[in-house]
């Protein structure tokens, strides 16, 4: 199922398998669409490394009790040819112009977070 022009469903499915729930299904429209306007400013292919994690996925990775990607909200993800603190760059300037919606963003080593929970965290 396409999300959008550049993004399925399937790419923010669990690592283990585990259907969406209905309100899950919801977030991850809303999360497909900002990493859509992130694609089209940087016109370059968005690699999805973590979408959605059930909860039994999520303790297996050591994610947060509380994360985010449990409810749908967030994505770790790379982009073809940049570093993350490039995209973190672009990412901010889309959240402060107000194309994206607010959330947690952070530049891994490898890839970049990015989440829509409406508060603006950075570490």
């Amino acid at each position: 199922m396409n999300l959008t022009n550049n993004f399925s469903l399937s790419e923010f499915r669990s690592k283990d398998g585990s259907d969406f729930p209905a309100d899950v299904l919801v977030n991850i429209r809303f999360l497909a669409n900002a990493l859509q306007i992130i694609r089209d400013e940087v016109k370059r292919p968005i690699s999805i490394t973590s979408g959605y994690r059930s909860e039994a996925h999520n303790r297996k990775v050591n994610g947060a009790v509380n994360s985010t990607h449990i409810r749908g909200l967030a994505a770790d993800f790379k982009v073809s040819g940049m570093k993350p603190k490039e995209v973190f760059s672009i990412v901010e300037r889309l959240i402060n112009e107000g194309k994206i919606p607010q959330g947690g963003l952070k530049a891994y080593r490898t890839w970049v977070h990015y989440d829509i929970l409406g508060v603006k965290r950075r570490w």
